[in-house]
């Protein structure tokens, strides 16, 4: 294990199964695991782990397996399963059992699927805008669709995945993304697990019978995409529990990680802080 410290944030390499996955903690009280995105890693959530911590939570972020400084052993595996898999390790590496898990985009997912392969790890997750395609009837042929052309051209220019990453961002934002584009330099680190692994992600298949009644929460913000909205829908029905909406963007762990936090002291309150 090789851990750097400062003042503010512990950051170390931990033994997960056969890799290693690298963690970053801030701040003390009830542990809050955050998992990111497609084309995310930990360091992108820096600054909704600083809100969470500052409100009073134990804020722990890591890089997904085959993202980052985690390790690329057995990888890609096969999709929300394993990264499932390796969050409850985690966890469990951590002593942070009965966590909070809040799962950004696909990490909603991952989330979603932790807590029902691995529910007496989990207090409460927490799933902002997760694109659970799997659910819906013509989610695979939707997902299939906007991988095509990231995937033609990879068969074109073998290795280029940054080129591939910015013709699937163009497809899912609707707007052309170049592969110098400024507003996706962090991303495009991120962009071969971005085009080798998550694709698999969404298409997670799940049913009542995996969902009713575990300690999950679907939360979508204003401008959700219709898949998303739809997808959000059937989960919470089954669950059992309405959609929680609130302002704010897809990436308003971004742009105004307060929204997510003000989420979390609701659903998940600190014992003293937030319960007086």
């Amino acid at each position: 294990m090789t851990t750097t410290r400062t003042a503010t944030k512990t950051t170390r390499l931990v033994r997960v199964g056969d890799t290693t996955i690298a963690v970053t903690e801030r701040g003390h009280g009830r542990p809050v695991l955050l998992i990111h995105g497609g084309g995310e890693n930990a360091e992108m959530m820096s600054a909704q782990a600083d809100s969470i911590a500052a409100a009073g939570y134990r804020a722990i972020t890591y890089d997904r397996r085959g993202t980052g400084d985690s390790g690329r052993d057995s990888w890609p595996g096969d999709g929300a399963d394993q990264h499932a898999d390796d969050a409850a390790a985690l966890l469990g590496a951590l002593g942070a059992e009965r966590a909070v898990v809040l799962g950004l985009s696909t990490g909603g997912v991952i989330a979603i699927n932790l807590t029902a392969r691995h529910p007496e790890l989990v207090s409460r997750a927490i799933a902002w805008e997760p694109p659970a395609l799997g659910i819906l009837p013509d989610g695979e042929q939707i997902n299939d669709a906007m991988m095509a052309p990231a995937l033609a051209h990879l068969a074109d220019h073998p290795g280029d995945f940054v080129g591939a990453q910015a013709i699937l961002l163009s497809a899912i934002l609707g707007f052309p993304v170049d592969v110098d584009d400024p507003d996706f330099a962090a991303a495009r680190a991120n962009a071969e697990p971005m085009i080798v692994d998550e694709p698999a992600i969404p298409l997670k298949r799940f049913d009542s019978g995996d969902l009713a009644g575990k300690p999950v929460t679907i939360a979508v913000g204003s401008s959700s995409l219709d898949l998303i909205s739809a997808a959000a829908q059937q989960l919470s029905h089954w669950i059992g529990t309405p959609v929680v909406e609130v302002q704010g963007e897809h990436e308003v762990y971004f742009s105004e990680p307060a929204t997510l936090t003000a989420v979390l002291r609701t659903l998940a309150p600190t014992p003293h802080r937030d319960c007086g």
